[in-house]
């Protein structure tokens, strides 16, 4: 009762300050009243409380929010899950890709890479090495612009089981090689030209080949799925779709190549079981890049000119024309690669522009 009537005599007092006053004396007045109104101990001021004066201007705690997608508390817009790895949204901007438009993107892919790989080394016969060139700019701006114009946040999907996809990967890559060395083996170049070659093309073609072959399907599998891979029927799910939209650009992929029409299409086909299966096991086609990176530079080193299962197309036998070598493909391939990012550069926004 005492502190109740000091409390209101400091507060009459406060009432009846200059309102010139400063800021601060006013202030302390009010915690001086309410300090009396409170009981002994419970609330501090200013000065007997060294937070006090940080803690004022902080904003009350306001109630999260729910997600729509997957009924978890939210906050800041990022939906909190428990298991983040698996969750329906774990890449944002998922269900603002239809179907419909991710199975476009994969249709693109597959009639892009027919045309590449039938222009580039059917009709034109050009040398691999700058056949391979034209191949990686063109493709790497097609899987530039799908990411770009998805809006979704990949390296969510990238980072889901990263360990378990490479160490997978690497199995798969050791039963591949030792496959390819089983095989009858051909000569290869020796020297400065042998280096560049196995970093051409084995890691360069390996690391585009599986990009546009298996780690892109997987991505748009991930799309259709919503990214939900939780429970076995969902993972099962996963990995089907995965098979199913890798072997569309496998199969038209090989089919620009004449060495694949008939009954030797089936062998990437085959292949493309095996190199997908980190992806399928895991959700993360990481792994896959590994395997198919190693396929390439034994094959390189061992198969260089072609061998049974066709790890290198084009595949380099004396009827291969290989137009365009020496000083006219260096002549070819500098002007490609002056002319490409200026393409790029003044198109970006029809390009990459969501």
């Amino acid at each position: 009762m005492g502190g109740t009537i000091a409390g209101e005599s400091a507060m009459a007092r406060q009432g009846d300050r200059d309102p010139t006053e400063p800021a601060s004396k006013l202030r302390a007045a009010s915690l001086r009243a309410a300090s009396a109104m409170a009981p002994t101990g419970l609330l501090r001021t200013e000065q007997s409380w060294p937070f006090a004066r940080r803690c004022r201007d902080v904003q009350p705690w306001r109630p999260t929010s729910v997600s729509p997608t997957v009924g978890m508390p939210t906050r800041g817009g990022l939906a909190v899950t428990m298991d983040h790895r698996e969750s329906s949204d774990l890449a944002t901007g998922l269900d603002s890709v239809r179907p419909v438009r991710a199975l476009g993107w994969l249709a693109g892919s597959a009639v892009l890479t027919f045309v590449v790989s039938f222009v580039g080394t059917d009709l034109l016969g050009l040398h691999h090495d700058l056949y391979y060139l034209l191949y990686f700019t063109i493709v790497l701006t097609y899987l530039a612009a799908f990411v770009a114009r998805t809006g979704v946040a990949w390296r969510r999907v990238f980072g889901r089981n990263l360990a378990w996809s490479i160490g997978i990967g690497v199995l798969v890559a050791a039963a591949v090689a030792r496959q390819i060395l089983t095989q009858p083996g051909t000569a290869h170049p020796s020297g400065a030209y042998l280096a560049f070659e196995v970093a051409w093309r084995g890691v360069v073609y390996g690391v585009v080949d599986a990009l546009v072959l298996f780690v892109f399907p997987a991505l748009v599998a991930v799309l259709l799925l919503r990214g939900d891979r939780r429970g076995f029927a969902r993972k099962v799910a996963f990995a089907g779709v995965t098979l199913v939209c890798s072997l569309v650009v496998v199969t038209t992929y090989h089919l620009g190549y004449a060495e694949f029409r008939g009954g030797e299409l089936l062998q990437p086909q085959i292949g493309a079981v095996l190199f997908n299966v980190p992806a399928m096991l895991t959700g993360n086609p990481v792994g896959s890049v590994v395997t198919h990176v190693a396929a390439h530079v034994t094959a390189v080193l061992h198969q260089y000119y072609g061998g049974g299962q066709g790890f290198l197309p084009p595949e380099l036998t004396p009827a291969y024309p290989g137009n365009a070598r020496g000083p006219t493909g260096m002549a070819i391939a500098a002007g490609w690669l002056i002319l490409t990012p200026v393409v790029v550069v003044l198109g970006r926004d029809r390009i990459f522009r969501r």
